[in-house]
């Protein structure tokens, strides 16, 4: 509800401590987990969403005076703290986490790991200087030597941020994507995990104020189109993870004033030159795979779905079952959680149609426990990725690079991050063929579930795409400037 009240463990919603109680209303959601609770929110009414529009466009003002370099400085206080696994507040969202979406405590830790440490400073100033050159243009206008004049980066008084459920502590990337900019933030939960964001904006009060006075976290279902066009109209940026088709609903109400920045579905792969195989072994490029598959549950689409193998059919045989051991081996050390009843029978199912296909067609085969953990399924091409995530994985022979190409070809629009194990110029002439082809991404094979910050996500500037530029150009003014400066 208010500011405070997010110290309350079923509230999973942030209001400033200006908002006034009566532009509030107050309901229950229901938990889609059978283990938890009913969670408590706070939304504004109908006529409640102008005024809370009007009091973030106000905080924004204390966002736009802060140097770019306090901002950095108290968002890396935040991350420093939460990168503590014996903090008392991550420790209290891991339980919550692992109670909404079924990850085991080890997968949520994992998971808060590999997110969190992309907050620390030097990790944020490096995103600002490889997306806006300097960080200070920010603050005031800057000497810009090409233009022979002077430049200012300003970004949106209100982001709207429609966040992820999917991956525990991805919700805070647009939070602080949308503080780098000065941007105060609408934020939109999901209803698949629905309590990390209202507890790191807590945090994000606490070390500074000024954040928790222009942030506001709440709720609506997805078809509620009042709620959504409501939160629209008070903002001048949108960012929107979802399904395409979701991404698509929100994408139909964004004005053309309005700055979007969609992260829709994505397919990633993981692809094994014969050559860096055999360098590594089997058993290392497995264990590697492993790590990459099972980070985030395979949920987030930077997991690779399938590893493509350059070899004959009995090595990529054997290196599916290597990679059947270092899932199994990965499982014991972080297993996968529990499923809901409908997401386990669903499964099932699929593990009942590849034991089938093994039986029926050659050159196919099932690797899996006797539980859920994991699956490693050997096949012959890429017919029959769902993205369903859950540990799941496709083990496909390929000839040669040309084929691996080939056979990304169907999914090329939805290329993300490829795991490319290969070397020297054979690895530069298949990174090249594959970002020709789509993938935003290119990472070794164990990395990639640890993109940085300065990844350009999903071949966007991500903070730059939130920017709006003033030039000052031809003008004695910032000429003299300039060489004050020592600029241009």
């Amino acid at each position: 509800m208010t500011a405070q009240a997010a110290v309350d463990a079923r509230w999973i919603s942030w209001m400033p401590r200006w908002v006034r109680s009566a532009d509030l209303a107050r309901f229950e959601v229901a938990s889609r987990s059978s283990a938890g609770e009913a969670r408590r929110c706070a939304r504004p009414v109908a006529e409640g969403w102008r005024a809370l529009g009007q009091g973030l466009r106000r905080a924004q003002l204390s966002l736009r005076d802060m140097p770019i370099a306090d901002i950095i400085a108290a968002i890396d206080a935040v991350a420093e703290r939460w990168m503590d696994r014996s903090f008392e507040p991550r420790r209290r969202a891991r339980a919550e986490v692992v109670i909404a979406t079924g990850f085991s405590p080890e997968a949520v830790d994992r998971s808060f790991d590999v997110e969190l440490r992309n907050y620390r400073a030097d990790s944020l100033v490096r995103a600002l200087r490889r997306e806006l050159n300097r960080p200070d243009v920010l603050d005031r206008f800057q000497p810009d030597a090409d233009l022979h004049g002077s430049t200012l980066a300003t970004g949106p008084r209100v982001t709207l941020a429609i966040l992820t459920g999917n991956v525990p502590g991805l919700p805070a990337l647009s939070i602080v994507r949308s503080l780098l900019v000065k941007s105060a933030v609408i934020a939109k939960v999901a209803s698949g995990e629905p309590t990390f964001a209202a507890r790191f904006v807590q945090t994000l009060a606490e070390v500074e104020p000024r954040f928790g006075d222009a942030i506001a976290v709440t709720y609506w279902e997805r078809d509620d189109e009042a709620s959504l066009r409501s939160a629209l109209a008070e903002a001048d940026a949108v960012i929107a993870y979802g399904s395409d088709d979701a991404c698509a609903a929100i994408r139909a109400h964004v004005a053309p004033h309005q700055r979007y920045v969609e992260h829709g579905h994505k397919v990633s792969v993981a692809v094994i030159a014969r050559d860096y195989l055999l360098d590594l072994g089997p058993g290392e490029v497995a264990r590697r795979v492993a790590v990459d598959v099972s980070t985030f549950n395979q949920h987030a689409c930077i997991a690779p779905q399938a590893v493509l193998v350059e070899g004959d059919a009995i090595s990529v045989r054997a290196f599916a079952a290597e990679l059947a051991t270092a899932m199994d081996d990965d499982a014991r050390a972080c297993p996968l959680g529990a499923l809901e009843e409908a997401e386990a029978a669903s499964l099932q199912l699929r593990r009942l149609a590849y034991t089938w296909r093994a039986a029926s067609r050659p050159g196919c085969d099932l690797w899996c426990p006797a539980g859920l953990d994991w699956a490693v399924v050997l096949s012959t091409d890429l017919t029959g990725l769902t993205g369903s995530g859950n540990r799941v994985v496709h083990v496909v022979p390929v000839l040669d690079m040309d084929s691996v190409m080939d056979a990304l070809r169907p999914v090329a629009r939805h290329l993300q991050n490829v795991g490319l194990g290969a070397n020297g110029p054979q690895f530069w002439a298949a990174a090249e063929t594959l970002a020709r082809l789509g993938a935003c991404r290119v990472s070794e094979p164990g990395r990639m579930a640890e993109p940085s910050m300065m990844w350009r996500h999903d071949g966007m500037q991500c903070i730059a795409q939130l920017i709006r530029w003033c030039d000052v150009e031809m003008h004695r003014e910032s000429e003299r400037a300039g060489g004050r400066r020592g600029g241009a």
